[in-house]
């Protein structure tokens, strides 16, 4: 993979001289064509060694599981990107970006050095992305067959606390544009686990210095782990995160105030408090208070846990079900992801002929509500849960 995304940074390099300063966009739509044949070779090239390496990665762990059909790597050097859409527009982004910079009073060499960074960095992006989904083609057709999440030491945060986890075949694999994170297809949890993968991202943590923990974390965000936060709760604070008051230092997030967020029931079951935004640990930080009164708000706010919170959260997340689904307990798992968004949706629409609110509880089921999850039940009907069809 490291030599594929070489050749990928090459040819662009080479692509990218083409470019005439004065007319970006004509000069590149003029060289760029021997670039994006040679990248869509080089995503079939992805793709087969990726398939080749987890039968080698299984084999090597004395396993082989025999796969319902035999996957074509030809199929993912078509002309698009992993996200879609097809090369030519996915690469004339580099081309808006050098427009955008130049349009804003940007050099016109600076510029240019914006335009090629940025083909550099979303040629090495789509590669790694359509190894990982062909990866996971692979994995899907073998039964039984997950796969553990590793990361590069130079990760963010947020795909750091995602390392050493193990995934079924129908969870997908997400992660940033400067993360270099990968799989390892694995024949169950338990082997996993037998082979020392499922690890802790706390243990990455505590093998840092402070001032690596400051440099990779941020200082409030590691500051809060070293006094008792749980990494998971700090770190996923930053989705829904936005600035109080004047300047960015002071912070709320909208993450774990959902219906069955952490923070939410914390704040509800041990301090009989209602919350829709929570402090962020900058923002807790920020107030400068002595450590006592620090500590007791990363509490209040959801990031110190309570005592064996995580085995009262089953039992508390039954408490607020809208309906019964027992029913679905044990077995709703087993289905695929598609699978499940087309159950939740028809469950939506029964909640909702039956007069129960599936989107607000204890709201009326107004016309409106019932024309929306009808809808939304034809949608995911129609394409049997998928979010993407050709």
């Amino acid at each position: 993979m490291a030599r594929l995304c070489l050749l990928a940074v090459r040819a662009a390099d080479k692509a990218w001289k083409g470019v005439d300063p004065l007319r970006v966009r004509e000069s590149w739509n003029r060289t760029n064509v021997d670039f994006i044949t040679l990248f869509a070779a080089l995503q079939t090239r992805a793709a087969s060694d990726a398939m080749d390496s987890s039968t080698l990665m299984l084999a090597e762990q004395g396993d082989y599981v025999r796969p319902d059909g035999i996957a074509n790597p030809m199929a993912f050097g078509t002309g698009f990107a992993p996200s879609g859409i097809d090369l030519e527009s996915y690469f004339s982004i580099p081309v808006t970006r050098t427009l955008q910079a130049i349009k804003s009073g940007v050099g016109e060499s600076d510029a240019m050095q914006i335009g090629r960074a940025t083909l550099r960095q979303m040629s090495t992006q789509a590669l790694e992305d359509t190894s990982v989904s062909a990866m996971g083609v692979s994995i899907t057709q073998r039964a039984g067959v997950g796969y553990v999440r590793v990361e590069s030491p130079d990760c963010c945060p947020r795909c750091a606390i995602l390392a050493g986890k193990y995934f079924r075949h129908s969870q997908n694999f997400l992660r940033h544009p400067k993360c270099h994170g990968t799989t390892i297809p694995c024949k169950g949890r338990d082997k996993a686990e037998k082979q020392g993968w499922i690890t802790d991202p706390m243990d990455r943590f505590n093998r840092m210095s402070e001032a690596e923990q400051d440099r990779v974390f941020g200082h409030a965000d590691a500051q809060a782990i070293r006094d008792g936060a749980d990494i998971y709760q700090v770190v996923n604070a930053h989705r829904g995160m936005r600035p109080v008051g004047r300047g960015n230092i002071s912070m709320t997030t909208s993450e774990g105030t959902s219906r069955y967020g952490w923070s939410r029931m914390i704040r509800k079951y041990e301090y009989g408090q209602r919350q829709r935004r929570r402090l962020t640990p900058e923002g807790i930080y920020s107030f400068n208070l002595p450590r006592e009164q620090t500590i007791e708000l990363l509490k209040r706010e959801g990031y110190i846990l309570p005592d064996k919170w995580r085995e009262q959260v089953p039992e508390l997340r039954r408490s607020q079900w809208l309906h019964n689904n027992d029913y679905r307990q044990g077995r709703h798992e087993e289905l695929t992801a598609a699978q499940k968004r087309l159950l939740n949706a028809r469950l939506r629409y029964e909640a909702a002929l039956d007069g129960r609110n599936p989107y607000q509880s204890g709201k009326p089921v107004t016309p409106d509500v019932l024309a929306k999850a009808e809808n939304s039940y034809r949608r995911w009907l129609s394409s049997n849960g998928e979010k993407y069809i050709q």
